[in-house]
This record gives structure tokens, sequence and C-alpha cells, in this order.
């Protein structure tokens, strides 16, 4: 029979243990979410993980990544909102989620330390006067096809309400998440989930949706022009 010192310890360490294995280690560790994450996920905490994959798979079903260099990602109005650019190359992504993702707990990132090799990338952009030009032009032609006016189903001119027949794709998905809020339609037991009133229903004929599927609902609502 083990001493009772023995039983206290035994009792401690299983509990520490189940303890790590709730809150996860390393990449599968919760963390909390910045406000812009949040309102992407619908949910104040997650893995970094699950935040990747999350975002992934918002990229593949909205066509987000370039077609001419698939390691490009071209920013829709959700996107832009949460890392502030056009277009983002997917390495870059993953370091640009970092101010994102903060421990668990923190109510504001941590601070993070240049690196001797940040450092030079912003001299060598200081040095370079052009760089703005450039970078513009680069993402001119990325962002193109996605600001560029589109012919609008009957039904979406309907559902719109305002006699347009022709709007930008992130025109639309804006408007779309707009009237979502207005509306408040997102489900208050996980917000990533849409409620789709009369509306909703008739436009997307579906009675929910996952709020990152908006532009693959979209996608037979917009009339492609003829070669």
């Amino acid at each position: 029979m083990l001493p009772l010192s023995k039983h206290l310890h035994c009792g401690r360490s299983k509990k520490k243990n189940e303890e790590v294995k709730k809150r996860g280690g390393g990449f599968t560790k919760i963390c909390s979410l910045s406000p812009q994450l949040q309102k992407f996920t619908g949910v104040p905490e997650l893995p970094r993980t699950e935040v990747v994959k999350q975002l992934w798979s918002y990229i593949r079903e909205n066509n987000l990544q370039d077609p001419s260099n698939r390691k490009n990602i071209i920013c829709d109005v959700t996107l832009r909102e949460l890392f502030d650019v056009d277009s983002i190359d997917m390495f870059q992504m993953t370091k640009a989620l970092a101010k994102h993702i903060w421990p668990l707990g923190a109510s504001e990132p941590p601070p993070v330390a240049s690196t001797t090799k940040d450092k030079q990338r912003k001299q060598d952009r200081e040095e370079e006067p052009d760089e703005p030009k450039r970078k513009a032009k680069r993402q001119k032609g990325a962002n193109s096809a996605f600001l560029a006016s589109l012919p609008l189903s009957d039904a979406l001119v309907k559902f719109l309400n305002t006699g347009e027949n022709a709007l930008p794709r992130s025109d639309v998905i804006k408007r779309i998440w707009d009237y979502i809020k207005q509306n408040n339609l997102q489900d208050p037991s996980d917000r990533r989930m849409i409620l789709c009133d009369d509306k909703l229903k008739e436009l997307f004929e579906v009675d929910t949706f996952q709020g990152f599927t908006v532009s693959k609902l979209l996608k037979n609502h917009f009339i492609k022009p003829e070669q």
C-alpha cells in the first residue's frame, strides 16, 4: 500500500497532466485571438493550427490564390480587414497571423523583437524610393479581376434593391455582410454560421451557411462577360 504522500503526489501529477492535455501544447495550445481574428473565426480562442486551417479553407473556398502564382493570396474584403493589404504571400501570411494570435488570457499582442533580417529589409525599403510604385504595379494586376465590375444576376439585383446591375465582387460581398450584421443573422451560438432570413434564402437557396462561403454562394450570381 502506497504512503499517503505518494497518493497525493500521484493525484497532483494526474490532475496536472489532465490540465496540460486539455490546454494542449505547442501549436495545439489554445490561444487568445485578436478582435479581427475573432470576427473571422467567430470564437475568442483557438489553437494556432485551427486558425491556419480555417484560413486556408476560406482561401480555397473563395478561390483567392493568384492563378499566376498560387503562393500569392489575393485578399478579399474579409482578408483585407484582417491583414490590411490587398495581396499577401502565403509565407508572409503566416507571419502576419502572429499579431492576431496571443497567449491565452492576453488582451494585446506581446512585443515582437525585430531581427537583423527585418531591420535590413526595412532599410532596403527606405533606400528604394520606387518600391511603392513597384508594389502598386504588382498588386494592380492581382486585384484587377476582384475589383472589376461584373454584371449581376436578376436575383442579386433584386436582393440589393438599388437598381445597380453591375458591381465589383468586393462591393457585393461587403453589402451582403452589412445586411447580415444589420439583421443579426449570425448564429449566437456559433457566429461563423449565418441563419438565412427570407431574402437570403431566396438568393442562396439555403437555410444556413458558413460565413466564409459567401463568395462561393455568390459565384453563380456574377455573370461572366462573353469573350
